[in-house]
């Protein structure tokens, strides 16, 4: 957008000088010099230094994204709700134990037989005891079961592992955008002094009669173009700071910390070998594989709904005419706490149950043919990612070279047509060209850079390993 007004601009200034060329002849005397246009408020407020704030490196930036980001403490739990689901099914094999007890009073009336009346008192009791139950046989289920929980904490662990790259993706790309529009404030800076300079050598040609008047206006305009650029620069880093800072889960602006080894390029990739691994280890393969595990046990276990189960149980139980156990027994009484035990033995087979059975085992074979398709979709979508991103990859780093040479042929072009205009054998319009050219190459270089490294942390979060 900046590009195309700054060509707006131009062509209005052209317009301009057609204009004046035509109705007024050149003035004996040189008209006023044009001042340099003094900056808006707006301007002048985004022309100054940013204010001191936290900066982070890109371990810091990839340890607190995956220590706040939401989806990847979601995920945390997630897995951790699996591993005691799978504590869960190691207790079935193991016998449950209750402890009961109870303690009553309340009042009763005894009929005295030497004086014909009723005598009021109070009477007490308690029990307490202790029963167990183990599940002898379960027609299979707890096996099942057990499989089932391990499976499902494999998925979860797996949808962990792909939440990790997935979180360090979104880390790194907040990362890198935060560099790259750091840069491009330096870019927009250094095209705003460049415009400053040309608007001064304008300014004193035409103060010694050796230009127009349009070219001092054209030169204004660029140096406002290049101002307003430099303006949406610095908010551009403002925006994509305060995006780091919730991308880690800091509150604020967080400036990123640049280092020169992480634009070291990777040698070639052997993509048969890359593939391979891919298709082996990658977030989405393994998430995949584990839902089919998961509902496969899960199958096995509505199955095991079929076997009769069987259940013994062993209970003892003591009880007594006091109040509470530990006071003992009351004064003048003989009776003691009384004990009972029994040991029970039972088998169940369900018969009937109404095809809820039947409707468990459909639900979860459909669950399965769908999990083997979606795995079947994510093999087939991993090697059509993969292939796109080790090309958007490789189109990256030609880019940075392609992108290079631009800078250095925009350089040496400008150069030139600054030492033509300053002879006077070429025009306002060509030096802005120039410019305008040389800015443009350095943005291109600086996003070709960025997006070489995006390419890279995008193919990594494919394949589940750094590169």
């Amino acid at each position: 957008m900046m590009k195309t007004l700054a060509m707006v601009l131009t062509a209005s200034a052209l317009t301009i000088a057609r204009a004046a060329a035509a109705q007024q002849p050149t003035p004996a005397q040189p008209p006023p010099a044009a001042a340099q246009p003094a900056p808006t408020p707006a301007a002048a407020a985004a022309l100054q230094p940013a204010p001191a704030m936290p900066r982070v490196t890109l371990e810091q930036a990839l340890e607190l994204g995956r220590r706040f980001n939401p989806s990847q403490v979601q995920a945390q739990q997630n897995l951790r709700v699996a591993q005691m689901g799978v504590t869960q099914a190691w207790g079935a094999y193991l016998p449950s134990i209750t402890g009961s007890g109870t303690s009553t009073t309340g009042s009763s009336q005894k009929f005295n037989s030497i004086t014909g009346g009723t005598i009021n008192g109070t009477a007490n009791s308690s029990s307490f005891g202790l029963s167990a139950n183990v599940n002898l046989f379960t027609g299979f289920q707890r096996g099942a079961n057990m499989r089932a929980a391990n499976a499902t904490r494999d998925l979860n662990q797996a949808a962990l592992l792909e939440q990790d790259y997935a979180t360090d993706l979104n880390t790194k790309q907040a990362f890198f955008n935060v560099l790259s529009t750091q840069e491009l404030v330096g870019v927009a800076q250094a095209n705003l002094a460049q415009n400053d300079q040309q608007l001064r050598l304008t300014t004193e040609k035409l103060r010694l009669g050796a230009t127009t008047r349009v070219d001092s206006l054209t030169a204004s305009v660029a140096y406002g173009t290049a101002e307003v650029q430099l303006i949406q620069a610095r908010a551009n880093a403002l925006t994509a700071q305060a995006s780091l800072g919730r991308a880690i889960g800091l509150q604020g602006m967080v400036a990123a910390t640049p280092d020169t080894t992480l634009e070291i390029r990777l040698s070639s990739l052997d993509t048969a070998a890359l593939r391979q691994e891919a298709e082996a280890a990658a977030p989405v393969v393994v998430q995949a594989q584990a839902t089919v595990t998961a509902a496969q046990a899960s199958l096995s276990a509505q199955r095991a709904l079929y076997w009769p189960t069987l259940n013994l149980g062993a209970s003892q139980r003591w009880a007594g005419s006091v109040l509470f156990p530990w006071n003992g027994t009351p004064a003048g009484s003989s009776q003691t706490y009384t004990g009972t035990w029994s040991v029970s033995l039972s088998l169940n087979y369900p018969i009937f149950n109404g095809f809820v059975r039947e409707g468990q085992i459909v639900s979860a074979d459909a669950n399965l043919t769908a999990a083997q398709a979606k795995l079947r979709d994510a093999r087939l979508l991993l090697d059509a990612n993969l292939t796109q991103d080790v090309t958007a990859l490789e189109a990256a780093a030609a880019q940075i070279d392609v992108s290079r040479t631009s800078v250095a042929a925009a350089q040496e072009s400008l150069r030139m047509q600054q030492e033509r205009y300053r002879l006077g054998a070429s025009t306002i319009v060509d030096l802005l060209t120039a410019e305008t050219a040389l800015n443009q190459a350095e943005v291109t270089l600086v996003e070709a850079r960025y997006n070489y490294l995006i390419a890279r942390a995008t193919l990594e979060a494919l394949v589940g390993h750094t590169l």
